[in-house]
């Protein structure tokens, strides 16, 4: 995982205030366009509609600017605030061109979604070919992102999780171009490469639709049952309806009557199940820590060293003690500064069985704790926190979690906090363990 890793950069025009011009310039080195275009900008008093249009007018005016790159997608960042499709479509693609920094950056994968969604609004056949293309970019952008290291507090497993779901949306809009184009074979195999991906009700719905298109009308109704019937909270069940409807008509057309429409919403309801089920599963066999909500479910692997034995560590045998979770980093001085403090309070709870101090390592190369601890000489066991951090909302580093003996999270220290640090946490603790469920 990835905590307090800051990249600054510099954000175009005045999308925070800042002035069109880059912060490098010295006041006296404005051109008359810059200067312009600050002065109509301040006149627009921070309103999208007239920062668009006066940005749109500058262009107009000087189709030459060197800022049109920096324009172009200050007005495309607008326009999704703003929720105006054509705009995002028309300057999402200048963005995405290239012309623009933003058009590199690791905002492409959101733009390619914005584009792709506003080309897919309609049938058009120019746009259903721009968006096959941009779909195969948006597949391929993904696909380069998964291969990345996790960022965030991601795990491995939860950062391949979250690609495939990124990847089985970029088919399904994949689909949907090709089947716009009228390529409807083309349209169902990508709709259901994207279910087996990540099962979804936009996959369920857009395998139904080109079955259909097809004329397999009883594939379809399968399809439109998987749409209705899988748990899919991005699709709530009253945004399903005319799945429903679609693939009851259809039975009733195919059979006569609905006797028996039921059993097929039920079977849907077993498969869906059994696939996201599947995909779980395939996790899983990554990560037995994966989708745990719960801190006390999680199984935290040893970080090796002479400082433990190599044994893992079953969080749910410390339930009903007063937990103290230090979390820290090989690269993190204040963490380390820290360490013999906290010696000093496990040494003082050192013949209190009921509390116990436990040290967890951050670090995304697992690789480097081992050497650490010898090098150290730590002798307390260190464990990997395998998504917990994540799980308890750790977002930097050093933190210490006092968790009461109800399992209850009683205080949270973040940050170094010198000579108070010993007292203040031996009091917190005292504090947690007299506290007894209600």
């Amino acid at each position: 995982m990835r905590i307090l890793r800051v990249v600054l950069v510099l954000l175009p025009l005045i999308l925070t205030g800042q002035s069109v011009t880059t912060l490098n310039l010295e006041p006296g080195s404005l051109t008359p366009e810059q200067t312009e275009l600050n002065e109509a900008v301040a006149d627009a008093n921070g309103s999208p509609v007239d920062i668009i249009r006066i940005l749109e007018a500058h262009l107009r005016k000087y189709p030459d600017s060197d800022r049109r790159a920096d324009i172009e997608s200050t007005i495309y960042k607008y326009a999704v605030e703003l929720n105006d499709r054509p705009r995002i479509v028309s300057y999402g693609e200048k963005v995405l061109d290239g012309n623009s920094p933003a058009g590199s950056s690791d905002n492409e994968i959101e733009i390619l979604d914005r584009v792709l969604h506003g080309l897919l609004a309609s049938d058009d056949t120019e746009a259903a070919k721009k968006a096959l293309t941009y779909s195969r970019r948006y597949e391929a952008a993904v696909t380069a992102k998964k291969a990345r290291d996790p960022e965030g507090h991601a795990t491995a497993t939860q950062w391949a999780n979250l690609a495939d779901r990124a990847l089985a949306r970029a088919i399904v809009l994949e689909a949907r171009a090709a089947g716009n184009l009228g390529n409807a074979e083309a349209a169902v195999a990508a709709a259901r490469r994207a279910w087996n991906i990540n099962p979804t009700a936009e996959a369920a719905q857009e395998t139904g639709r080109w079955l259909l298109k097809l004329g397999r009308e009883a594939e379809a109704i399968d399809a439109y049952a998987n749409a209705v019937m899988i748990d899919d909270s991005a699709f709530p069940w009253t945004a399903r309806d005319s799945d429903r409807k679609t693939a009851g008509d259809l039975y009733v057309k195919l059979h006569g009557n609905d006797q028996g429409l039921g059993d097929v919403f039920l079977r849907a309801w077993d498969r869906s199940a059994a696939a996201i089920q599947e995909r779980t599963a395939r996790y899983k066999a990554m990560d037995p820590n994966f989708g745990l909500t719960d801190a006390f479910a999680f199984t935290l692997q040893a970080a090796g060293g002479s400082s433990t034995d190599g044994t893992a560590l079953e969080m749910a045998k410390l339930k009903g003690k007063t937990l103290v979770v230090d979390f820290w980093a090989t690269w993190c001085g204040p963490c380390v500064a820290q360490h013999p403090m906290i010696e000093d309070v496990r040494q003082k709870f050192a013949t209190s069985p009921d509390v116990v101090i436990l040290s967890v390592d951050a670090d995304d190369d697992h690789s480097l704790v081992a050497p650490f601890l010898e090098a150290q000489k730590w002798t307390q066991p260190v464990y990997l926190e395998g998504g917990i951090a994540g799980l308890m909302n750790v977002s930097a580093l050093p933190t210490i979690l006092v968790i009461d003996p109800t399992g209850k999270l009683f205080s949270r220290i973040t940050g170094f906090n010198g000579g108070t640090f010993e007292s203040v946490l031996s009091s917190r603790i005292e504090e947690a363990r007299a506290v007894t469920a209600e």
